[in-house]
């Protein structure tokens, strides 16, 4: 998982450690995030990239912001979450790649055979 993790920009990791933190129950719902400083200081970003990345979660719907007051968890994950996480998408794509280069190095060898 650190190599799917390092292939993420940085705001992209930050996202996906609090969507999976929420489908754990590691982040319950209603519950108000830390400060962003210390949330960036936690994942260690820049607070531009862990502000960005708040903006993004709250674009999907995982989070919700109430001024003055904090960040919190939406109530309810997105309706349109992925059931599988970027990561998992990532790594897939990965294996696929992998079984395509297989099977154009066995047509190849099959029609270098015909010849």
């Amino acid at each position: 998982m650190e190599m799917l993790s390092a292939a993420l920009a940085p705001f992209e990791r930050v996202a996906e450690s609090v969507r999976r933190a929420v489908r754990s129950g590691e982040l319950e719902p209603g519950r108000k995030l830390p400060s962003n400083r210390e949330m960036a200081k936690e994942q260690g970003v820049s607070l531009a990239t862990l502000q960005k990345a708040i903006a993004l979660l709250q674009d999907e719907g995982w989070l919700v912001s109430r001024a003055s007051v904090g960040v919190f968890v939406a109530d309810t994950p997105p309706k349109d979450a992925p059931a599988v996480s970027l990561e998992e998408l990532r790594q897939s794509l990965d294996e696929l790649r992998d079984e395509l280069g297989q099977l154009q190095a066995r047509v190849a060898k099959l029609e270098s055979e015909k010849d």
